[in-house]
């Protein structure tokens, strides 16, 4: 090869090595970080705790009469409202004795009837001096008797009466009915247990146990409020079921104990919730969030963005000029993925959340603002 050609293609090679296209080769691409603005939410002083539902009513039916069951008129697990007839018991028996009474009960009001007409005929006659006291104190007696004969006659007939009636069973209140106990054709009785029990919905009761201090300090802050004029503190709760969505009726705080257990250190307390859909089913479990007081306005980030080492807890922020720089943080009250900044950041300023282990204090980064999603699980 002569020796400008050889020259010639050490040249290029030498260029290709070197960069030729002019680009620095120890230059690298800004890593690509998904940030968020630091937001202002509307925040409240909320607890968390575990919550068991209850119904407000539980009514066990049972049998007041003794007899074969005719009919069941309810289908189990459903629905059922005030005064619907769920068990008739057979009332050919009852209907006798109603019929039984009735006539005793007329048999007595004529001898009383008879007692009371030959009375007034006696004292006539003793006023006449016709007839002797022994006889008017007879006839007297005579007539009482019988007057009690009656008395005793309609609280036989209202007995029997109120039998007849107990051969109906009906729902005490608007309920679902649980499964039966019997079957048409068994023969039941007070002796026989539960029929079925009846639950009450709509609304429904919630209980959760209240750590002592958390109370003790509520009570002096409202004791506070009251001495000072205020308003009493308003403490609603929402539920969140185990899949992590929300119940969307709020329950108002109704009751606390009046001790606390001497085992746990807690109170039971207690709130009511609206249930028209059915949604909550008494013996489930759900976290119960308890709001003090009303919502205030804080600057929040994802817990995402949030870091922590041994000088204490910090974020990443982006610049307008592209550099992420640490940033020290106060944090507040968490707030599902969120988490309040008490001190160290104004609102829009961007923050790293996602992508944090590629960035590097004091360089720049690809930022991109996405909003961050319930499950946020991560720093990736």
């Amino acid at each position: 090869m002569p020796i400008p050609a050889a020259l010639a293609l050490f040249t290029v090679l030498i260029g290709a090595g070197c960069g030729g296209d002019g680009s620095d080769p120890g230059a690298q691409a800004a890593p690509a970080v998904t940030v968020s603005p630091v937001a202002e939410r509307r925040l409240a002083d909320e607890r968390e705790r575990v919550g068991q539902i209850r119904a407000i009513q539980e009514v066990t039916l049972r049998a007041r009469v003794s007899g074969f069951l005719e009919e069941r008129r309810f289908t189990e697990g459903a629905d059922v409202a005030q005064g619907d007839v769920l068990f008739v018991i057979e009332q050919a028996p009852y209907q006798a004795k109603l019929l039984q009474a009735e006539a005793e009960l007329a048999r007595a009001k004529s001898e009383l009837q008879e007692l009371e007409l030959e009375l007034r005929r006696t004292r006539t006659l003793h006023e006449r001096q016709v007839t002797s006291d022994a006889a008017l104190d007879a006839a007297t007696t005579a007539a009482g008797a019988a007057a009690a004969d009656v008395l005793a006659a309609e609280a036989r007939l209202k007995q029997a009466q109120l039998d007849l009636d107990y051969t109906t069973i009906r729902a005490p209140m608007a309920s679902r009915v649980g499964q039966s106990a019997y079957d048409v054709g068994d023969f039941v009785g007070p002796e026989s247990g539960s029929l079925a029990t009846l639950l009450s919905l709509d609304p429904i009761h919630v209980y959760w146990e209240v750590p002592e201090q958390t109370l003790l300090d509520f009570r002096r802050a409202s004791a506070a409020r009251r001495r000072d004029g205020d308003e009493p503190i308003r403490v609603t709760a929402r539920l969140r079921f185990g899949d992590g969505s929300l119940y969307e009726g709020a329950g108002s705080w109704d009751f606390v104990d009046n001790r606390v257990d001497a085992n746990t250190g807690t109170q039971t307390a207690r709130a009511v919730f609206p249930n028209p859909e059915k949604i909550l089913i008494p013996g489930q479990y759900a976290t119960v969030l308890v709001q003090v007081g009303e919502p205030r306005k804080a600057l929040v980030v994802p817990q995402a963005a949030v870091q922590e080492d041994q000088g204490g807890r910090f974020v990443l922020v982006v610049g307008r000029d592209g550099i992420a720089q640490v940033r020290r943080v106060t944090m507040g009250a968490r707030d599902g993925i969120y988490w309040e900044v008490s001190q160290g950041l104004a609102a829009g300023e961007l923050v790293v959340y996602q992508g944090i282990q590629k960035v590097r204090p004091g360089a720049p980064v690809s930022p991109k603002q996405v909003e961050p999603e319930a499950g946020l699980g991560g720093t990736s």
